[in-house]
């Protein structure tokens, strides 16, 4: 297999945390999938895409149990106005 991005052929599976967006939040599930070893681009078969989607849903509908791994804060103010004179 080449990489369809920069043309390497170092594709390995590897076990990665994809990011699944929900409202706010960032929700890492842990999956093995191709990825490119120069650039980093990662390959899904359609059996992966499959569980993402149905994951995605369940998250979506069911009330999984997720883990609190850490928490993002966001500065309430416009740090461009604080520039010292």
């Amino acid at each position: 297999m080449k990489c369809i991005i920069c043309g390497s052929q170092d594709i390995q599976e590897k076990n990665v945390d994809e990011e699944i967006r929900f409202g706010n939040d960032i929700v890492m599930v842990n999956i093995d999938t191709l990825i490119c070893g120069s650039c980093g681009e990662r390959y899904y078969s359609r059996s992966t895409l499959k569980l993402l989607e149905e994951f995605e849903d369940k998250l979506k509908h069911d009330n999984l149990k997720l883990d609190v791994i850490g928490s993002v804060l966001r500065a309430s103010n416009d740090l461009s106005k604080m520039a010292t004179a």
